[in-house]
């Protein structure tokens, strides 16, 4: 027997003895497998709707997280569980009395759910007013206090103030704010100079208010 064909059945020897463990997956394992993949989330639904949240649900599909995709938006939220609480948000069209779609499916991948179309309800959807009459109060060696009169809105707002070192300043509720000086504050103080201030105003849904007036004020530290 020559050395080729000593080679040649040790090289067939060996793939025979292989083959066994390619086949050696049951194919009812596969089967499962499969049929886990193909199925999805059910029923889908809304459990409750306000004018500022829309609380989903749907049935498990095997375990672990889910991707929950909304209007045309390719970019899901993703979840933990089988409930997920939608939130008003202004900057992905979110308001009350706004329409959305919904799918969900598990973040390992697999079919979608049924499509969910629901609708928040009716609420505020307006932005505020602008403040008005920004002004000075008190201009010092401690800084300058501003001062405006409130917006109007039907929900509660909040208000910033732009113009100052690490603007926007945020003033809360409060229709004054006191914008320090470098010495009471280090790091967002204002030095002498001079500085031009504006206020907006944010409801609670997230809107803004058009700017206020806008006023040139110097200080002297």
């Amino acid at each position: 027997m020559t050395f080729r064909t000593r080679l040649w059945r040790a090289i067939t020897a060996v793939l025979v003895a292989a083959t066994p463990l390619v086949a050696a997956v049951p194919a009812a394992t596969a089967a499962a497998d499969n049929s886990t993949q193909l199925s999805g989330p059910t029923n889908l639904h809304a459990v409750s709707v306000t004018d500022r949240d829309i609380v989903l649900a749907w049935n498990r599909s095997g375990s672990g997280s889910y991707d929950l995709f909304f209007d045309n938006n390719p970019t899901p939220f993703l979840v933990s569980g089988t409930t997920f609480d939608v939130r008003t948000n202004v900057a992905i069209g979110m308001i009350p009395g706004s329409t959305h779609t919904f799918q969900v499916r598990s973040a390992n991948g697999g079919p979608l759910s049924n499509t969910l179309t629901v609708s928040f309800a009716p609420g505020d959807h307006t932005p505020p007013t602008a403040p008005a009459n920004l002004h000075v109060v008190r201009n010092d060696s401690n800084g300058i206090v501003l001062a405006w009169d409130p917006s109007v809105d039907e929900s509660s707002v909040i208000y910033f103030v732009d113009g100052a070192p690490c603007s926007p300043r945020h003033a809360g509720s409060a229709t004054s704010l006191l914008v320090g000086a470098l010495s009471n504050d280090p790091v967002c103080g204002i030095s002498p100079g001079t500085y031009t201030f504006s206020v907006r105003a944010q409801d609670d849904i997230g809107f803004n208010s058009p700017r206020s007036n806008t006023i040139s004020v110097t200080f002297n530290g």
